[in-house]
């Protein structure tokens, strides 16, 4: 559309939406399909993205280990081309295994390869590893943050009691008009990756709790909080240490100075005294000597968070078309990561006619 505008030609027509579907997918497959370097250092991004029941796509993202831009900014879309769209029934070690092998005809033989902690997706990429030791794994820090919060709040009994009375008193206000005292949902999965709405809400009532001003309606559904008042500065010090450790691995990745530059961080933020705290961070060290890099020159990146925001794209584009299975809009991946210039889409279009996409799609 942004070529339609500079050529000025919206103001007389606009495609359908069937046709700009159409450009899409073609392009997509255009993406998944062309030669690429085998010469690079490629690295290797991959994962699931489920679309119905037991079904689900094995998507590979990759670019060039030698063009990331470690520092300046974390990881973009731009700088992923696609390598691998999979569909999948039933997933395992063997399945994952075979499709890095597979793929293998376009990129070669991986430097580095980057996932979350999937039972699957680990036993294929250590068993695809196992013969190939210039091929190293990362599992994203994200995913590893999540688990060891939960981890450590899970260990705490005042944590289970604090999600039951906080749940008690949420199905007690919910039916109220008072929507602001009403605590967030917990999600059923994945609260771990994202706890900073529970956390803020948390933050927010001692203030409406104490003092002369008092709101007596935060006095009477959550006065309970005052006994956990120790217990959640302790979350939300804990919590903070992953954040910010999360980001900096997104951003500057792992490397031989990442220890180094780890304490910096954590001594900077004033928030080590706390024995939890401290827990924290001997398992982030843990994770750092196991991955990364010998060599003193290599970096790795130790994030999928690219890989999941174009998943979160491409859902968008689909609305409600993946209720009803495996969407063949999974294609738009190939455009939603990487860079092309006009002459590039034209040509995947002209190479690729809509017929050869519909015959990808049946089989």
């Amino acid at each position: 559309m942004a070529t339609l505008a500079a050529r000025q030609l919206v103001d007389s027509a606009v495609p359908a939406f069937s046709t700009i579907r159409s450009w899409i997918l073609r392009s997509g497959y255009a993406e998944l399909t062309r030669p690429l370097d085998r010469t690079r250092r490629w690295f290797r991004r991959i994962d699931h993205t489920i679309q119905v029941g037991d079904q689900k796509w094995l998507v590979i993202l990759g670019g060039s280990l030698d063009r990331v831009a470690f520092g300046p900014r974390p990881l973009a879309r731009n700088d992923l081309q696609l390598v691998a769209l999979v569909p999948m029934t039933h997933s395992n070690g063997d399945a994952v295994e075979r499709q890095l092998e597979v793929v293998g005809w376009r990129t070669g033989v991986p430097r580095l390869i980057v996932s979350d902690q999937g039972n699957d997706l680990v036993k294929g990429i250590r068993d695809y590893a196992e013969w190939r030791p210039e091929v190293a794994h990362v599992a994203d820090a994200a995913h590893v943050g999540a688990n060891l919060l939960k981890a450590s709040w899970d260990s705490q009994p005042a944590g289970s009691q604090f999600l039951r009375k906080r749940q008690e008193t949420s199905t007690k206000r919910r039916p109220s008009a008072c929507a602001e005292l009403t605590a967030p949902r917990l999600r059923p999965k994945g609260r771990f990756m994202n706890p900073e709405v529970q956390l803020r809400f948390v933050r927010m009532l001692p203030t409406r709790l104490d003092g002369p001003a008092a709101d007596p309606r935060v006095v009477e559904h959550y006065g309970w909080l005052r006994e956990y008042r120790e217990a959640v500065t302790g979350w939300l010090a804990e919590h903070e240490l992953v954040r910010r450790t999360v980001g900096q691995l997104r951003r500057h990745g792992l490397h031989r100075g990442t220890p180094g530059e780890l304490n910096r961080l954590w001594k900077g933020m004033g928030i080590r005294g706390r024995a939890g705290v401290r827990s924290l961070a001997r398992s982030w060290c843990g994770y750092v000597k196991r991955y990364q890099p010998r060599a003193a020159g290599d970096r790795y990146m130790a994030s999928t968070e690219v890989l999941e925001s174009s998943f979160g794209t491409r859902k968008r584009l689909a609305h409600q078309q993946s209720d009803s299975g495996l969407t063949g809009l999974v294609l738009a991946t190939g455009m939603i990561v990487g860079t092309r210039s006009e002459e590039q889409v034209r040509a995947s279009l002209d190479a690729t006619p809509q017929k050869v996409v519909d015959r990808w799609r049946e089989t």
